[in-house]
């Protein structure tokens, strides 16, 4: 069995596809998964559902789409009755939680992977436990289910996160030398994140190291104008001091900007 937010809602079993169809039972569900283990009270998912002015029957309908999450469940071959149900989705105290275990939901896959390469002793396998990791999203976090005052903060968090983890892995193939490897994914990345200095830093590094110091400046333009356009500040001193050095021609091979590997963080 597998569960996946990291992308479209997904659950899946041998049989195929489990997934309910309606918005709301979608979302509860997407919620549930996204902070797998954990109790979510009920007054948190009547807000993620219906936001700041529930209905007087929502605590009623939240139950019955607990039921029909249960009932899918049920239907699943590698759960295959009602008590299995209810011990995988759960009313703990004054909420609910769906217990699953870390090889089935694609996010705790996520983490693990993240996890062990903070522990790994050399950048190459660094480097391919955050590619394993990083090949588990395919979209953005639970692209297909509709996002309330509690989920939208979540997934805005998840995708940090795997902003942090790439440009973690990016750094460890900076280390071990990769600069023209890395060069279309920053170009892409920096153009997503236009004001992203630290992504900018690697770039221009990456440009210089292979042979491209006059595209290297330009990139510090472009952040630049961009800064002072949007945010009306100038870049701070990584930037300038990168410049001077690509001026210069004193570049050394690529030294962290910021710390390598992010730490475990839930939201």
């Amino acid at each position: 069995m597998e569960f996946g937010v990291l992308g479209g809602l997904s659950v899946e079993d041998s049989d195929g596809r489990h997934l309910p169809t309606a918005p709301k039972q979608r979302q509860l569900l997407g919620l549930l998964l996204l902070h797998a283990g954990e109790v979510m009270p009920v007054r948190t998912c009547v807000t993620e559902i219906w936001g700041e002015r529930p209905p007087p029957s929502a605590a009623t309908t939240l139950q019955t789409y607990v039921m029909h999450l249960r009932r899918l469940l049920a239907r699943m071959p590698s759960i295959g009755s009602r008590g299995a149900a209810h011990n995988r989705l759960r009313r703990t105290g004054q909420g609910y939680l769906i217990a699953v275990r870390p090889e089935e939901l694609d996010l705790l896959r996520f983490e693990q992977l993240v996890e062990q390469a903070g522990r790994a002793a050399d950048d190459a396998t660094v480097a391919r436990l955050l590619r394993r990791a990083l090949a588990l999203w395919e979209r953005p976090v639970l692209a297909d289910v509709r996002t309330g005052p509690v989920l939208q903060p979540a997934v805005t968090h998840w995708e940090g996160r795997r902003l942090e983890v790439h440009v973690a892995y990016l750094d460890a193939r900076l280390r071990l030398g990769r600069y023209r490897d890395v060069l279309a994914e920053l170009a892409v990345l920096t153009r997503r994140h236009p004001t992203h200095e630290s992504l900018h830093a690697r770039y221009m590094t990456a440009l210089y190291q292979t042979g491209r110091a006059a595209d290297a400046l330009d990139v510090a333009s472009r952040l630049s104008g961009r800064l002072a356009r949007d945010l009306g500040v100038a870049p701070g001193p990584v930037i300038g001091r990168l410049q001077s050095a690509i001026r210069h021609g004193v570049v050394a091979p690529f030294p962290p900007v910021l710390p390598s590997l992010p730490g475990r963080r839930r939201a």
